[in-house]
């Protein structure tokens, strides 16, 4: 006990003399392994304001120039939205004149309802946020409802500014009433970064009601988004560096040809004719040549007494690919995605490797869906879209008012996800939903079908096959799983009556 005592009080000493302050966690020492790391506290919003324009701008840089963050971006977009999360209206004439406006939607008149998805879920990406902004119209422009959604990048909403107005309080650009709650946003009526418009380009407060704001919140009180590239910005740029290193290396390398160096005590009218590339006849000058520039496989005549030295850096060899690999799974990681997703590399990839990498992945993007692209932009459009068309006259619905909380209760489907192995994931399908693990729904659910749909589908295909008399392999009412015919099954031509 002795002992020890004294060696504690010797390592308290060494650390005194160091300068190392005690902390009861590692993670808040004051030694050389964690001096000057994350010790600012900022707010949910400070360091957003000060750092989001050069963050929007160089994601959007990388997404521009870097495959790999284009690639993070589309299957970013293309699993989280697809081909569009779609309505299941309970009203079948709600349910028409919806889709009927889905392909009117765009206020710019080039997208879809379900194309404006995948435009505001990739400008969330790219900048972290992006806006939507309800444009009502007028009944002679002969819209089946006069409403359209107008899709804009978030730079209209200036991160910088953030003021008092009559007591009013604004946080960059969002005008918050006495309890919090968002009151309007100001925003630029032309894009800030659009030159043309620079010199009339004015701030236009906008109710919120009118806004929809779209952006992924992390910290609580936080107003305002960041790109989903924000951890790895700093690492995509350096592969590139580190890439565009290797292959002017490699273009070096090739570019050495062979280098003819004289004696210095030989005569020059013994030398001979030389041949350079590609056989090309070489008469040796006086004085040689000059090397200011390489070309491949050429032969280069150094005059006398002279050498060449090239520099030999420091090259990882071998161990590149494995560095490349590594680096690019913290970037698939930081981006939220799988590393195949973001490289397309599938090497050394079995069925229960990837599946279980795309089962954390799906989780993660089943969440987005819910919470991002469903509760934020979907729903708000959909309510906003009803009570339009109600008051428009578009929908006549009696008692709308009372009834209009059991009309929005809508189910979103999202795109249905594909199987690695469909006949193995049938197959557990199969057996939950008959071992009372899982209900229909939820098996339903997870091939893009509300079960009230996926029923009606079912029925309609029943009724359309006794129609026309068939008997299908795939209708358990008459065939069994082993390709019989069901013992009960009644004679689809035998007269009722009898």
């Amino acid at each position: 006990m002795g002992v020890i005592s004294t060696l504690s009080r010797g390592m308290r000493r060494a650390a005194s003399r160091l300068g190392i302050k005690a902390s009861a966690y590692e993670g808040a020492s004051q030694g050389r392994r964690m001096a000057g790391r994350g010790v600012t506290t900022t707010g949910p919003n400070a360091a957003i304001a000060h750092s989001l324009p050069l963050l929007k701008s160089r994601s959007r840089h990388a997404v521009r120039n870097n495959a790999y963050a284009s690639g993070a971006r589309e299957s970013y977009v293309a699993n989280l939205v697809g081909t569009g999360i779609r309505p299941q209206w309970s009203d079948p004439e709600i349910q028409a004149l919806w889709d009927r406006w889905a392909g009117e939607a765009d206020a710019d008149g080039l997208d879809s309802f379900y194309g404006l998805q995948a435009l505001a879920i990739g400008s969330q990406f790219e900048a972290g946020e992006v806006l939507g902004r309800f444009r009502y119209r007028r009944i002679s422009d002969g819209l089946s409802v006069p409403l359209q959604i107008q899709v804009i990048e978030a730079d209209h909403l200036d991160a910088s500014h953030s003021t008092t107005l009559s007591g009013r309080v604004i946080k960059m650009g969002i005008e918050m009433d006495g309890i919090g709650q968002r009151r309007a946003y100001h925003l630029w009526r032309y894009h800030p970064a659009e030159k043309l418009t620079a010199q009339i380009n004015t701030r236009v407060p906008v109710p919120a009601d009118q806004v929809l704001h779209l952006f992924r919140r992390t910290r609580p009180g936080q107003l305002r988004g960041v790109p989903e590239l924000t951890s790895v910005i700093v690492r995509l740029y350096e592969i590139d560096a580190m890439q565009d290193a290797t292959l002017a290396r490699q273009k070096l390398a090739q570019l050495f040809g062979a280098f003819v160096k004289r004696k210095a005590d030989a005569d020059p009218e013994d030398e001979g004719p030389f041949f350079g590339t590609h056989g090309t006849h070489v008469e040796d000058g006086e004085g040689g040549e000059g090397i200011d520039a390489f070309e491949p496989g050429g032969i280069h005549y150094l005059e006398d007494g002279e050498e060449v030295t090239f520099s030999d850096p420091p090259d990882i060899g071998s161990s590149y690919t494995n560095w490349l690999r590594t680096e690019m799974h913290a970037v698939a990681r930081g981006a939220g995605l799988t590393h195949e997703q973001l490289t397309g590399d599938l090497q050394g990839v079995n069925y229960s490797s990837i599946r279980a990498g795309l089962l954390e992945f799906r989780r993660r993007a089943e969440m987005l869906q819910a919470d991002l692209v469903i509760h934020k932009w979907c729903r708000p459009i959909a309510a906003k879209w009803l009570d339009t068309a109600v008051s428009s006259g578009a929908l006549v619905i009696p008692d709308y008012a009372r009834r209009r909380a059991d009309l929005l209760a809508i189910d979103w489907i999202a795109p249905k996800w594909q199987w690695v192995d469909p006949v193995k994931e049938v197959t557990a399908d199969l057996m939950e939903v008959r071992a009372g693990f899982k209900p229909r729904g939820e098996a339903a659910a997870e091939r893009g079908w509300s079960l009230d749909q996926l029923d009606k589908e079912i029925a309609r295909g029943n009724v359309s096959a006794d129609d026309q008399g068939l008997v299908l392999d795939s209708d358990p009412r008459r065939v069994a799983k082993n390709g019989t015919a069901q013992a009960n099954d009644p004679d689809p031509d035998a007269d009722p009556d009898q």
